[in-house]
C-alpha cells in the first residue's frame, strides 16, 4: 500500500489559539510573570514559573491548564492527561476543559474516549467548531474514514470557511486514495489560513500526488563467492482519474560469475485504485526476457495483485500475490525458474516512536520447491533520530533441493540486534542501519555471528524530488541466492544511486 504522509491538524499554532480563546478574561495577578513568557512563547520560562505557582498554591487551576497544555506539547501525554482528569473532577461540565482534554486523548491514540468526550462537549455545545473538527479527527485517526469525512463534510455546512475543518476534510480524503479531491480543499483552506503550516505542507503534499513523477535507480553488487550484477531500473507515474494511479515500469540486469553471464530485461505496468474506506487494490502485468550467455533464452509472463488498508490510525496491512522472474545472479539465469509467491505483511506504530512490523508467506518454485518464511522487527526510540529493538527471520525450503544451484537451506534463521539513526536538516538526509546477532544454516548446524551495516544519502527539494546513495554489507545468508553453503568469511556488499523527479 502507498505510504501516506500524515500532516498533523492541529499543532502548536492551533493550540496556542485555542488555549487564548479558553483563557480569556485579565490574568491572575500572580500569574503575569509565567503568562508572559507564555505568550512570547518562552515556554521553559513559563513551565518554571507555573511550577512556582502550584508550590504555593496547588489548587490554582489556571497553572495546572496551562502545565497540562504544555506536557501535551511535549510529548507527555500521560502526564498532561492526569493534569487534564484532575481539572475535570472539579469541573465535569467545563466544555473547553472537555475539549482540551479529549485532543490530548487523541493525540495519546485513545481515539474511542477521545469521540466520546467531544460528544458530550457537542452535546452542550452543538456548533462548537473545535468539537466538531477534534471528533471527525478522532474518528478518522481510528481508522474509519468514511465515517469521518461524513462529519468533516456535516461540520463544513455548519462553519464553511473554518481552515481546520477544510484541511480535516482534505486530509481524509487524502488518505482515502483521492487526492484530487482533497487538492480543492487543501487549496481553500490555504486561502482562508495562508499562514497555517499544515495547510501549506498538506497542500504540497497532495499536488506531489498528483503530478507525474519520474524516477530510475542503478544498484550494483557483489559477493565473496564473485556473484557480481549491475542493473537499472526507470518508473514513471501518473493519476489516471481521481482514484486511479498507474506507474509503467522497464529494468535492464547484467549479472557475472565464474565462467558463466547473462542477461535480462523487461517491463511492466502498474494499476493502484482507492476502494474506498482506507483501502487499495493494487495490480500488474509484465514480461522479463532472460538471456543467459550459455542456456536456454526465455520470456516469463509477471505480474502482482494485493489489496492493502488501514484498520487504525496507525496501523497498515497488505496481503499480495506476485509471480516473477528468478534471475539475481548468472547462474540462476541460466535454470528456468520462476517463482511465485504470496505474501502478508502489518505495520503498526503503538506510541510515539515505535514501529512494530512484521509479514511473512510462502513461495512455489518451478523447480518443485516450496518456502516458508516469516520476519518480525519492533524499533523503539532511545534518543532523538536513534530507533534500537530486536529483528527476526526464519525461512525454509520443503522439500529441500540442494542440486539446483541456489541457495535452499532445509531451515535458515537468524535473530539480531538492530539499530536505526534518521537525520534531516534542509533537505539533506541520513539513515543508518546497523544489526549484530547470530544466524543458522541449515537445521543442525552451528550458529554463527550475522551482521549488516547500511546507510542512505539524500538530498531532497520540492515536494517530492530526491537524489540518494545507498550502499550496505554484510554476511547474511539470506542476503542473497548465490550459493548453497554459507561460511563467516561471506560477505554480500551492494551499492545504488536513486533518482526521483516530479514532473
Amino acid at each position: 500500500m502507498p505510504v501516506v504522509r500524515r500532516v498533523t491538524l492541529v499543532g502548536r499554532s492551533g493550540a496556542l489559539a485555542l488555549t487564548a480563546a479558553l483563557l480569556g478574561g485579565p490574568l491572575a495577578a500572580q500569574l503575569p510573570e509565567a503568562e508572559a513568557a507564555f505568550n512570547r512563547g518562552a515556554y521553559a520560562v513559563a513551565r518554571a514559573g507555573y511550577e512556582r505557582v502550584l508550590a504555593t498554591d496547588s489548587l490554582n487551576e489556571r497553572a495546572q491548564y496551562r502545565l497540562a497544555v504544555l506536557d501535551s506539547w511535549d510529548g507527555k501525554l500521560s502526564r498532561s492527561l492526569a493534569r487534564f482528569a484532575r481539572l475535570r473532577r472539579r469541573a465535569p461540565l467545563d466544555v473547553d476543559l472537555m475539549v482540551a482534554h479529549a485532543q490530548v486523548l487523541a493525540w495519546d491514540g485513545k481515539t474511542g474516549a477521545s469521540e466520546a468526550l467531544y460528544d458530550s462537549a457537542l452535546a452542550h455545545a452543538p456548533n462548537r467548531a473545535d468539537a466538531l473538527a477534534g471528533r471527525a479527527r478522532a474518528v478518522a485517526w481510528g481508522g474509519d474514514l468514511e465515517r469521518a469525512e461524513r462529519l468533516w463534510r456535516a461540520a463544513l455546512a455548519q462553519h464553511p470557511d473554518a481552515a481546520e475543518v477544510l484541511l480535516g476534510l482534505a486530509q481524509t480524503l487524502y488518505w482515502k486514495g483521492q487526492p484530487a479531491l482533497a487538492e480543492s480543499y487543501a487549496t481553500r483552506a490555504r486561502a482562508v489560513a495562508p499562514e497555517d503550516r499544515a495547510a501549506r505542507e498538506l497542500e504540497r503534499a497532495v499536488r506531489a500526488a498528483l503530478r507525474p513523477q519520474a524516477a530510475t535507480a542503478v544498484d550494483g553488487a557483489t559477493d565473496s563467492d564473485q556473484n557480481d550484477f549491475i542493473a537499472q531500473d526507470g518508473s514513471y507515474t501518473a493519476s489516471l482519474g481521481t482514484a486511479l494511479r498507474g506507474t509503467v515500469r522497464a529494468g535492464w540486469r547484467r549479472a557475472t560469475a565464474p565462467g558463466l553471464a547473462g542477461t535480462s530485461y523487461g517491463g511492466g505496468g502498474t494499476l493502484i485504485a482507492a476502494l474506498g474506506g482506507a483501502a487499495v487494490l493494487r495490480g500488474g502485468l509484465g514480461a522479463r526476457h532472460i538471456a543467459p550467455d550459455l542456456g536456454q533464452r526465455r520470456t516469463v509472463l509477471t505480474g502482482e495483485l494485493g489489496v492493502g488498508f488501514r484498520p487504525a490510525r496507525d496501523a497498515a496491512v497488505s496481503v499480495g500475490y506476485s509471480r516473477s522472474a528468478f534471475d539475481e545472479t548468472a547462474r540462476l539465469m541460466g535454470l528456468p525458474l520462476t517463482l511465485d509467491a504470496v505474501d502478508v505483511s502489518v505495520d503498526l506504530s503503538p506510541g510515539a516512536g515505535w514501529a512494530v512490523s512484521g509479514g511473512g508467506g510462502p513461495t512455489w518454485f518451478s523447480d518443485g520447491n516450496r518456502r516458508l518464511a516469516a520476519v518480525g522487527a519492533v524499533l523503539g526510540r532511545v534518543l532523538p533520530g536513534l530507533q534500537v529493538g530486536p529483528f527476526g527471520r526464519v525461512m525454509g525450503y520443503r522439500p529441500f533441493n540442494s542440486g539446483t544451484g541456489y541457495f535452499a537451506p532445509d531451515r535458515f534463521a537468524v535473530i539480531e540486534g538492530r539499530g536505526v539513526y534518521v537525520w534531516q536538516r534542509n533537505g539533506w538526509g541520513f539513515r543508518g542501519d546497523g544489526g549484530l546477532g547470530s544466524q543458522q544454516v541449515f537445521s543442525g548446524a552451528a550458529w554463527q555471528v550475522e551482521w549488516h551495516l547500511g546507510f542512505s544519502l539524500s538530498r531532497g527539494w520540492g515536494a517530492d524530488n530526491e537524489i540518494a546513495l545507498v550502499g550496505s554489507i554484510t554476511n547474511s545468508a539470506a542476503a542473497t541466492n548465490a550459493a548453497q553453503v554459507r561460511s563467516e568469511a561471506f560477505r554480500y556488499r551492494t551499492l545504488g544511486l536513486r533518482f526521483r523527479q516530479g514532473l
